[in-house]
């Protein structure tokens, strides 16, 4: 288990950081509005100011455009890999087959759509209230996020097959104590 805990921690740390600091090269934008002029076809990169202090988005930008568009894609990709997870994280015992009986936890299936359905809103609608973008995400940013948090079951999938010897055990949970034996 702990080495699903650690390498999904360190992949999803590792691509938000990389939307966060390089979404202004990876996050397409169709409306100029949101546009990055350095980079056209691009989105306007939400950070304050660069490593150099030399500012992106100011104050004017903020108050003229409203929220990033480049941090509520961030937002949504991130909620979107915590949902992946949440899927894959129903497998504790390396089954390949994550999806599993998952139809008869009607529970379980209902979180995850009220969450997702609750990002599409928050995004598409908080606006102010939320601090996400007024004009929320295009359908390729909503593509684009989706794929990005699908990965995770695809890290997932990977990290079956690391040998559960190479990492540090937590606890003495095991396969033979859940079961009774």
């Amino acid at each position: 288990m702990s080495k699903h805990i650690i390498g999904q921690a360190l992949y999803q740390c590792l691509i938000i950081l990389v939307l966060f600091f390089n979404g202004e090269y990876l996050i397409p934008e169709s409306n100029s509005k949101h546009e990055w002029p350095q980079n056209p076809g691009f989105v306007q990169p939400g950070r304050a100011s660069d490593l150099n202090s030399s500012v992106i988005y100011s104050d004017k930008m903020a108050s003229e455009i409203g929220p990033s568009r480049h941090l509520t894609f961030v937002f949504t990709a991130f909620v979107f890999m915590q949902v992946c997870n949440m899927i894959a994280s129903r497998a504790i015992f390396d089954e390949i087959n994550i999806f599993q009986h998952m139809a008869l936890n009607s529970t379980f299936v209902g979180i995850c759509a009220s969450i997702c359905c609750g990002q599409f809103l928050i995004t598409q609608y908080g606006g102010h209230l939320f601090v996400c973008c007024l004009d929320g995400l295009t359908r390729e940013q909503w593509l684009l996020a989706t794929c990005v948090g699908l990965s995770t079951l695809a890290v997932n999938f990977v990290l079956k097959f690391i040998p559960d010897g190479l990492c540090p055990s937590i606890g003495n949970f095991s396969a033979a104590n859940s079961t009774g034996k």
